[in-house]
């Protein structure tokens, strides 16, 4: 069952085009990420599903009903919301916070639901505190508690991790991704983070010039990229000059590119192999990132992951190996 449905979304702000002809669904019980860069329409979109932006072209269907019927905007009662910057009321402690969303519930009703969320959320030893008083990831949790309190169908993450240090984000994204999983919700997630988009995500669309590039599972995207921006934008990638990739045995065309991943060259200790200047050496905890220049290749700049540097004679040129298997050929644009 579809629990969202945009169909050829577009959105102009003025005489600027931020989207073009984007669809997309999102299944019941499925986390769909909405990836790139900034300023690309990516919030946008959530905002036309909960019904705060109009002005659009294309329609939006949630649970089959379209949001905009015979020119008027229909608000979803089974939407719900979540801001990067969780929108909580200040002057409200944590049970009122949650309360809020409850206001048509008689007061026993409203009690049994309160309490039932606050346990849910291990928040029960922190019910009547201000919301100044509560860490980042206990507001966030808050934040989700009152959405949820409605009962929705439908979440919208914007950016819902972004006020989180790493431990905490990290371990926020598997709760979260549990308990929207477990309510059988149907959710869109907005993110700029790439790891996070893969981690999190049953299916990516990265939006690129306007409209949708691809659209698929996080390993198809991932291990199948259609054109160069989607593969830098989910991975590490090296661009082979074509002189190096007949060299190697592998074709060439006006149209593709071929690319490896950083991790995918090897650093060996055999001058048979192709020969590079070291320019840099980063140390990022276990392992180094080398950033080298193809001497016989016009000084080509590779970046390269290595685990040891043992094989390193010098530290001013070393050798690469490189598997014909691990080069990809991808479209230089769509």
């Amino acid at each position: 069952m579809l629990g969202i449905s945009v169909k050829d979304f577009g959105i102009s702000f003025g005489n600027m085009k931020i989207l073009d002809n984007v669809s997309f669904d999102v299944k019941q019980g499925e986390i769909v990420t909405i990836l790139g860069p900034s300023g690309c329409g990516k919030s946008t979109i959530l905002r036309a599903i909960a019904s705060l932006q109009d002005e659009y072209k294309g329609e939006i269907f949630v649970n089959e009903h379209c949001l905009i019927q015979d020119g008027q905007k229909k608000c979803h009662k089974d939407i719900g919301y979540i801001f990067q910057d969780y929108a909580l009321f200040p002057h409200l402690n944590v049970k009122e916070n949650i309360e809020f969303a409850l206001y048509r519930l008689n007061v026993n009703e409203r009690q049994r639901k309160v309490d039932a969320l606050l346990k849910q959320f291990d928040l029960v030893e922190h019910r009547n505190k201000q919301i100044h008083e509560l860490s980042g990831g206990q507001q966030q949790r808050v934040s989700i508690a009152r959405v949820l309190a409605y009962e929705p169908k439908v979440l919208l993450l914007d950016e819902p991790f972004a006020n989180l240090d790493t431990i905490l984000r990290n371990r926020t994204k598997v709760w979260l991704k549990k308990l929207i999983k477990d309510l059988g919700l149907s959710a869109i997630l907005v993110t700029h983070d790439q790891k996070e988009a893969l981690s999190m995500s049953d299916r990516i669309a990265i939006i690129n010039n306007r409209k949708i590039e691809q659209f698929g599972t996080p390993r198809e995207l991932f291990e199948e990229p259609k054109s160069l921006y989607i593969a830098n934008f989910l991975n590490k990638i090296n661009e082979l000059p074509d002189n190096l990739l007949e060299d190697l045995g592998r074709e060439v065309s006006n149209e593709n590119v071929g690319i490896i991943s950083i991790d995918k060259i090897e650093v060996v200790n055999d001058s048979s192999k192709i020969k590079a200047t070291i320019l840099d050496i980063s140390f990022c905890g276990d392992y180094y990132e080398l950033h080298v220049s193809l001497d016989a290749y016009d000084n080509k700049e590779l970046l390269v992951k290595s685990y040891c540097l043992k094989c390193l004679d010098s530290d001013e040129y070393c050798y690469l190996d490189i598997n014909l298997e691990d080069i990809k050929s991808v479209r230089k644009s769509i």
